[in-house]
C-alpha cells in the first residue's frame, strides 16, 4: 500500500511538474516583494501588517506563547487557504485565484522573516530559524503542493469544458482530488501542531539565552 501510494504521489507530480514550477516560482516571487516591502514601510505599519499577515504572531498575547491559540490562529489561516484552494479548483476560478493566494503566502512569510531580520538583525534572524523555519519545512511544501493540485484540477476542468466532452466518471475524478488535498492538509496538519508546540520551545529557550 505504501508502494501504490508513493507510485500514485510521484506520478501525480511527474505530471504537472510544470504547474508546480509555475507555483513555486509564483511564491519565491510573493517573498521577494514581501521582503522589498520592509524597506518602504516605517515600524509601526510594518508591525500592523505583520500582525495582520503571521497567525503565530497574532496568536502571542504579550510576552506570553500560548500553544492552544497558536494552535488555532494556525488552523483557521492554514485551512482557510486549503479551503479556498479546494473550492476554486473545482469551480474553474483556480487557474487564477490560486496563484494569487500563493503569492500572497509568499508575499507574508517574506514580510515577516524581513521584518525580523531588518528591525532585530541577528536575535530577529535567530527568531526567524527557530519560531518559523521548523514548521514551515512542512507548511510551505504542502501548500505549494495543495495549490498545484487545484491549479492543475481547475485546467483540466476547463479542457474538459472547451472539449465538450462528457466525463462520466467526474465523481471519481473529484474524490481523487480530494483525497490528494487531504492527503497534504494532513502534513500540513502536522506543520500546525510544530508551530504551536514545538516552536515556542526553542523560542523560550531563545529568550532564555538572550536574557
Amino acid at each position: 500500500m505504501p508502494n501504490r501510494i508513493k507510485r500514485w504521489l510521484f506520478k501525480q507530480f511527474q505530471d504537472n511538474f510544470v504547474i508546480y514550477f509555475l507555483i513555486t516560482i509564483t511564491f519565491v516571487i510573493g517573498i521577494i516583494i514581501g521582503s522589498i516591502t520592509i524597506k518602504i514601510l516605517d515600524f509601526n505599519q510594518k508591525n500592523d501588517i505583520m500582525l495582520f499577515l503571521n497567525s503565530f504572531f497574532k496568536s502571542i498575547d504579550g510576552s506570553k506563547l500560548s500553544s492552544i491559540s497558536i494552535l488555532k490562529q494556525s488552523l483557521v489561516d492554514n485551512f482557510k487557504t486549503v479551503g479556498i484552494m479546494w473550492l476554486s479548483g473545482m469551480i474553474f476560478i483556480g487557474i487564477a485565484l490560486v496563484p494569487i493566494t500563493i503569492l500572497f503566502r509568499g508575499f507574508a512569510l517574506g514580510f515577516t522573516v524581513g521584518f525580523l531580520v531588518y528591525e532585530y538583525g541577528l536575535q530577529g534572524l535567530l527568531f526567524s530559524v527557530m519560531g518559523i523555519l521548523p514548521q514551515n519545512l512542512l507548511i510551505i511544501p504542502s501548500i505549494i503542493s495543495i495549490a498545484s493540485i487545484g491549479m492543475a484540477f481547475s485546467i483540466n476542468c476547463i479542457k474538459t469544458r472547451r472539449t465538450r466532452i462528457n466525463q462520466v466518471n467526474i465523481l471519481a475524478k473529484i474524490i481523487d482530488y480530494t483525497i490528494l488535498i487531504s492527503f497534504f492538509s494532513i502534513i500540513l496538519f502536522i506543520g500546525t501542531l510544530i508551530e504551536a508546540y514545538i516552536s515556542p520551545i526553542f523560542l523560550r529557550l531563545l529568550t532564555d539565552y538572550l536574557k
